[in-house]
């Protein structure tokens, strides 16, 4: 079966929703005091309105939804390219996209190249990039996916 028949280019995979808790935050960097990441008042003090997330978060994100596509293809062969743009604070509720831009054969398998961001509740990004992973060839029809490209 051709790679587009599973994979095509332009579709939308399942969007992933986080919501990075104060709890979650600490957790991910460990609680220090004077880190604008786990200490509200250090974090008042430099400009911002709250802690912040750590970028690696979405970073994180990103890489589950690259694997729930692509599993040990992402895990092993996979490439990721991330940018953050805006700060994500303690309590926003993040959504994770990705758009499939490119299927190309590699090697025994199909590299599936995707262009992905996170968003906050209000629409605004935060970060943007590429991801990029191996699916065996050809490639079999993802279980998560519906055949139009969606998730159920």
């Amino acid at each position: 079966m051709p790679v587009a028949e599973t994979i095509a280019v332009g579709q939308e995979l399942p969007s992933i929703q986080k919501e990075p808790t104060q709890r979650r935050i600490d957790v991910y960097s460990g609680v220090r005091p004077r880190s604008i990441h786990t200490d509200p008042s250090w974090a008042h003090a430099k400009g911002f309105r709250t802690t912040l997330a750590q970028g690696m978060m979405s970073t994180a994100y990103v890489s589950e939804m690259m694997t729930r596509l692509l599993g040990a293809g992402f895990v092993k062969g996979g490439t990721l390219s991330m940018a953050f743009i805006k700060p994500v604070y303690a309590g926003d509720r993040l959504t994770v996209h990705g758009v499939v831009k490119e299927t190309r054969r590699e090697g025994a398998g199909t590299r599936v190249v995707v262009e992905v961001w996170c968003q906050k509740q209000d629409g605004e990004k935060t970060a943007v990039g590429t991801a990029s992973g191996l699916a065996p060839h050809p490639l079999a029809p993802h279980p998560t996916l519906s055949p139009e490209g969606r998730g159920f």
